[in-house]
């Protein structure tokens, strides 16, 4: 029996970027034996101000094309896969990508992780790692490219509290 898998994009600098291509490689692989259907999710982050509401996360089009990119790429690999764009206010992406999993009864999340510190984004923290903290079911966090190819990273997973 297939079950759906949501990938989690963003449109960061790159075609698409390395950690995108390697989260979209391992999907591939996890795919590949099981049958399962991939939803590619781009969530478009917008901030409400003075001036009214403003996309802050990629110009216009930019997540719509990575995320047709990736189906693309799935679906000639011979992989069930489809495209979905969501909106979320500013620093609400992580629980965006939680509702879309939650209605797609997805059985795992996967995402790239596009920095090897965590330094920079102490103070706001990523969109992973807020995942991690607010998931209920299984995260997979494939970290980006620079000697690994997709076909072989070597990936990050946490398991639902009390499945340790």
């Amino acid at each position: 029996m297939s079950k759906n898998i949501v990938l989690a994009v963003d449109a960061a600098s790159g075609d698409p970027a390395r950690h995108v291509g390697a989260a979209a490689g391992m999907t591939g692989e996890l795919c590949r034996d099981s049958g399962d259907h991939v939803i590619v999710l781009h969530v478009h982050e917008f901030a409400h101000g003075r001036f009214g509401r403003m996309q802050v996360d990629c110009p216009d089009g930019a997540g719509e094309q990575v995320v047709e990119k990736i189906v693309s790429g799935l679906q000639a690999a011979g992989v069930s896969a489809e495209g979905e764009i969501r909106e979320a206010n500013y620093g609400h992406i992580a629980a965006a990508i939680l509702k879309v999993a939650a209605e797609r009864e997805a059985r795992i999340m996967v995402l790239g992780s596009s920095s090897r510190t965590d330094l920079p984004r102490i103070p706001l923290g990523s969109v992973a790692n807020r995942l991690l903290h607010m998931a209920t079911r299984p995260v997979l966090i494939v970290p980006r490219t620079d000697t690994l190819t997709p076909a072989t990273p070597s990936p990050q997973t946490t398991m639902p509290t009390g499945e340790h």
